[in-house]
């Protein structure tokens, strides 16, 4: 029995797809037997019923167009939809080719086709229900049929075997247009599942990964604070030594920086509701901050002035602050920090002189744990940092940097903060 989420996927996109071109098809199929009607009366001067004719020409273009109205609304389309729609297309051609000679009519295998296009779209019990319909359909025409008023038995042998060449030649066409765009759409539609599961794994891993971030931050509280006492009074107690009283009080701004994040963390877990700020002393503070975490390394900034309110992303600060690390651990002599901006998006530029990225890392960076840090790296970093901006409607990009090393891109929307 399949799954809710098979029964989904089965139900609404793929058979809007096949709708789609389904629509197509049938409008060439209505174009055709015009074409054919009108040689057949007035080009060969064969007589036709042209009253019944049309008006099953025009009722199937009324339900043309109908489709075509429906697909413009976003609404999802099952498989009885798709059957129904079969139906009628064969109902309407058994119809025409009772008016033309019936059984005898060269066209008449073209009743196949609707049964091809449900073999690679429905399930087998509604393929085996329009094969039954389109076999008794086949067997009625046998006998039941409006012959063609032909007097020359030469010219009507003649006519049917250029009609099963041309038959054949719309069969493989109309078959060929079909498969083929149903196989891009199944292609299409795999993509996007597998892009799903990796997705869906991911953020398996980072709902786990915060879990136990979460326990860790809690058990972290007790020791930190002891660290920062102690450091705090060995601080004072060496503050006339150089090299041990600089020692200490670094040890306690570091400590003082731990606090700061798990306060923030504990704010995120309470669901507080962040604060708009102006966009430069936001960024000038999250420098500021990362620096005292990170005092060996030298970071250039180029952050443009600008009074704009901003209200980060949830995570945001946590998602630059790892692409700074990333970059600081590979260059910590020359790391650069900008910040562009436009009207509707925000630019933010981590570039450093590492080895960079090989095309294979690029592929996966922020989609699969890796690492290219062996011994210093979970690889998280790019994953939390994709993940964070993708929740935000933001993009991450990574790009080779003039001169050697890797500049990595944050694009941002301004609609995308709360």
């Amino acid at each position: 029995m399949p799954s809710a989420l098979d029964s989904t996927l089965l139900s609404t996109l793929p058979t809007r797809a096949l709708l789609g071109r389904l629509l197509v098809l049938r409008g060439l199929l209505i174009a055709g037997w015009a074409a054919g009607i009108a040689w057949l009366h007035w080009g060969l001067h064969i007589p036709m019923p042209l009253l019944p004719m049309v008006a099953v020409l025009a009722l199937l273009g009324a339900f043309t167009l109908t489709t075509g109205w429906r697909l413009q609304h976003d609404a999802p389309a099952t498989q009885m939809e798709f059957l129904t729609h079969l139906l009628v297309d064969l109902t309407a051609f058994a119809v025409l080719v009772f008016f033309s000679g019936g059984a005898t009519n060269p066209f008449v295998s073209l009743m196949l086709v609707p049964i091809i296009i449900a073999a690679i779209s429905l399930r087998p019990r509604w393929v085996w229900l329009l094969a039954a319909v389109a076999g008794g359909c086949y067997a009625l025409l046998l006998f039941v049929y409006q012959p063609l008023a032909i007097a020359d038995p030469v010219a009507a042998y003649g006519m049917h075997l250029g009609g099963m060449w041309f038959n054949f030649l719309i069969s493989a066409a109309l078959i060929a247009f079909f498969i083929t765009r149903m196989h891009a759409g199944l292609r299409a539609r795999d993509g996007e599942l597998a892009a799903l599961r990796e997705k869906q794994l991911r953020d398996e891993r980072i709902l786990a990964l915060g879990t136990q971030a979460a326990l860790a931050a809690h058990e972290l509280a007790t020791p930190l604070a002891t660290i920062q006492t102690t450091a705090h009074e060995l601080a004072l107690e060496f503050a006339n030594d150089p090299d041990i009283g600089a020692d200490c009080q670094l040890l306690e701004k570091q400590a003082q920086a731990c606090k700061r994040i798990l306060t923030q963390l504990a704010a995120r877990a309470q669901d507080s509701t962040p604060h708009a700020t102006s966009l430069d002393a936001w960024l000038a503070a999250l420098v500021t901050n990362w620096q005292v975490i990170r005092p060996d390394v030298h970071v250039q900034t180029r952050l443009p002035p600008t009074g704009r309110e901003f209200t980060p992303p949830e995570g945001l600060e946590q998602a630059i602050l790892n692409v700074l690390n990333n970059a600081a651990d590979v260059s910590p002599d020359d790391v650069e920090f900008a910040a562009t901006m436009t009207d509707d998006f925000l630019w933010l530029d981590v570039a450093d002189r590492g080895p960079g990225f090989t095309a294979a890392q690029k592929a996966q960076a922020g989609r699969v744990l890796f690492s290219d840090k062996p011994g210093q790296g979970w690889g998280m970093g790019l994953v939390l940092t994709h993940a964070t901006l993708e929740r935000a409607g933001g993009a991450l990009t990574l790009a080779e940097r003039d001169g050697g090393g890797t500049r990595v891109r944050i694009q941002l929307p301004w609609n995308s903060t709360p």
